[in-house]
């Protein structure tokens, strides 16, 4: 998968969350459901696309006061020697700690702190990187076609992993039915 993205070879794919809103908890403590970014309680999801746009791992469940970088710290799986290659990276949005195995765009801090040509670099890199990171948009925008994500969750909470990588296979499997046609 390396080598797709010329200006950043290394990058195999992109990672970001998302999340899924829930009624209110009323049996468990309903402040960590909470999101005080999104104003209602929600269940966040990890989605990591590969460079081609296919997703190749969902992990749902998060609790909604928690933050990306937060729940990246707490994925399982990525991260290890074992399942992610020592020269490969992910591309994420600034909100992820920018050190192995994520590439995070430079913030507006550290472009202002450069000067001239540096700078200019710095800017085409952020813009490039996003060029780049727009394929874990469109799939988490796939994703959530299917109602059973997009719209509020009715169901028992421990469902919804369940519901969230049935989908995440679904919107593959139609990602490859397209390409085969």
């Amino acid at each position: 998968m390396s080598g797709r993205w010329c200006k950043i070879p290394n990058a195999v794919g992109a990672i970001d969350g998302t999340s899924l809103q829930i009624y209110r908890p009323s049996v468990e403590p309903q402040e960590q459901y909470y999101s005080g970014h999104r104003q209602h309680h929600a269940v966040h999801t990890q989605v990591v696309v590969d460079n081609e746009g296919i997703i190749r791992f969902v992990q749902s469940g998060f609790l909604g006061h928690m933050n990306d970088a937060q729940q990246f710290a707490m994925m399982q799986r990525i991260g290890t020697d074992l399942v992610f290659p020592h020269d490969c990276f992910l591309l994420g949005d600034k909100i992820y700690p920018n050190r192995y195995p994520i590439i995070t765009p430079f913030s507006a801090g550290q472009v202002a702190r450069r000067h001239g040509r540096d700078r200019r670099r710095c800017v085409k890199f952020n813009r490039y990187v996003s060029s780049c990171r727009i394929i874990v948009e469109h799939s988490i925008g796939e994703l959530k076609t299917y109602r059973a994500v997009s719209t509020i969750w009715r169901h028992p909470r421990y469902l919804l992993p369940s519901v969230v990588v049935i989908c995440a296979g679904l919107v593959c499997r139609r990602k490859e039915l397209n390409l085969i046609m």
